[in-house]
């Protein structure tokens, strides 16, 4: 008989054995799944419509603390679960048997033992065949070492928040080619420009050409070495001047860190000192060789005088006279040679700076008259000071004489005086073109100007008197006028 011709018993034989091969085959998958189910690193439990147990493996017994006999076919409210844990996860499960969707939570969980531990729970449906949803799997997983990273985390970044907030400092991230790719300030109204502004431009689209330069030098020089490179650079912020210092450090094969500092004061500081050192030589030279000089100057111009009566030389008349006019010139930068001496006697007596402004009024306003401008004073209640109101007076015919010079016909300077901050404060200010930005830092210095008949003493005149007189000079600029700001710090 041939395998077309098997007789009705072997083949319910046959039958039988693929049965049991396929019965033996799904116990095998069974046991296999149980056994992976059992051996999984997260709890694993189902629960039916009536937040009964169906199943659960036993790491999720051993999460809640409770042997596994005691589990299956009980309800949340069975098992005793604090009502907290008990009610969020009811309101859970809930949610997914009613609107058939996956959901995904996180919480915190004390079991039985006193155990404390955070998780991330993933809730899902399982569907009949009638598409109904019959159970829920809950499938969680441990996450407090997690927690605890990210909390230590939190914690970082609040301290770094905190060292940050009170880093006086500006940061900034570019790149090595110089775009601007992230920053910090801590005081952005001594911002030359919006910060925000900055993001992806080019250092060359913020900032003056005249400072791009020699910051890009730096941030290649730190790209390349991996050494701090330090540069000094200027800005004209709010119509002041300030000085800052960056320093370009390596952040990685990419970008730098540019940290910005506001070097103002230590740099009006510097220049102070180095204008007061210039001021006392210059006041060294005037006390030892001024009268020396003047003698002998007095006694040619004598002689010229007596020259220009004599009928024989009136040819020479005007070669005499121009002689005793650059005699005179000369005596005059030597008057101001003396103005300047460390050791000339002040005579101090309490007096009101209104009183001196209001009693050289006419005179400044009568050199107003004669080029075409304007006096306006402003002159607050103020309290007596210890002056010397010859040097007062000459501090302020200066700084007239300079503002007057740099406006043009029918504007106005004006005389202020006011209280800042307790401190008498005399403003002179002009409605010129201003002083030029690079020019800022030189002022005062002795021999220094821009005039071509000028001697550069006048403004060095200024700052000596100011000093000798617990007095500092502060000045703001702008193409519509320059103020210059006597503080008296009585």
């Amino acid at each position: 008989m041939n395998d077309q011709h098997k007789s009705k018993e072997q083949l319910i034989e046959e039958l039988s054995e693929l049965r049991q091969q396929l019965k033996e085959s799904k116990v095998g998958q069974k046991d296999e799944f149980k056994m992976l189910v059992e051996n999984s690193p997260d709890v694993i439990v189902r629960f039916n419509q009536s937040m009964a147990v169906l199943f659960a493996n036993s790491l999720a017994m051993k999460r809640v603390g409770i042997p596994s006999t005691n589990y299956v076919g009980k309800t949340l409210t069975e098992l005793n679960l604090k009502s907290n844990y008990f009610k969020l996860l009811e309101n859970r499960v809930k949610k997914v048997f009613i609107q058939k969707q996956p959901s995904k939570f996180q919480s915190e969980f004390i079991n039985y033992k006193g155990q404390h531990f955070h998780y991330q729970a993933r809730l899902i449906p399982e569907f009949n065949k009638g598409g109904f949803v019959e159970s829920v799997l809950l499938t969680a997983y441990n996450i407090s070492e997690l927690q605890k990273a990210i909390l230590a985390l939190r914690a970082s970044e609040g301290r770094n928040n905190i060292l940050l907030a009170a880093f006086p400092d500006l940061l900034l991230y570019l790149t090595n080619g110089g775009v601007y790719l992230d920053f910090h300030a801590t005081r952005p109204n001594l911002l030359y420009t919006d910060i925000a502004d900055r993001l992806e431009k080019h250092i060359s689209q913020v900032l003056p050409t005249d400072q791009v330069q020699k910051i890009m030098t730096a941030i290649k020089l730190a790209a390349t070495s991996g050494e701090m490179q330090v540069v000094e650079y200027q800005l004209p912020i709010n119509n002041t001047v300030c000085f800052f210092e960056g320093r370009v450090i390596k952040f990685n094969a990419d970008s730098v860190l540019f940290i910005v500092r506001n070097i103002s004061e230590l740099t009006c500081l510097k220049q102070q000192l180095s204008r007061l050192d210039q001021l006392h030589l210059v006041g060294e030279m005037a006390a030892s060789i001024g009268h020396e000089i003047r003698n002998p100057m007095t006694t040619v111009r004598g002689f010229l005088q007596l020259f220009a009566r004599k009928p024989e030389l009136t040819n020479y008349n005007e070669h005499l006279t121009l002689m005793i006019e650059e005699l005179d010139r000369a005596n005059s930068i030597i008057s101001e040679f003396l103005s300047l001496a460390k050791n000339k006697a002040l005579k101090l007596e309490q007096q009101n700076l209104n009183t001196i402004i209001n009693t050289i009024a006419p005179l400044i306003q009568s050199k107003a008259t004669i080029s075409n401008n304007y006096l306006k004073l402003d002159l607050a209640l103020i309290p007596d000071l210890l002056l010397d109101a010859q040097e007062i007076r000459q501090l302020i015919l200066n700084l007239v004489n300079n503002s007057l010079e740099s406006m043009s016909p029918d504007k106005y300077i004006t005389i202020k005086t006011l209280i800042k901050n307790n401190k008498v404060i005399m403003a002179i200010q002009d409605m010129g073109a201003g002083i030029p930005f690079e020019l800022m830092d030189k002022l005062g210095t002795p021999f220094f100007t821009t005039k071509e008949q000028g001697t550069g003493l006048g403004l060095a005149v200024c700052y000596s008197i100011a000093a000798r007189h617990k007095a500092t000079v502060e000045v703001v600029t702008s193409p519509h006028g320059t103020t210059f700001l006597i503080i008296f710090d009585q």
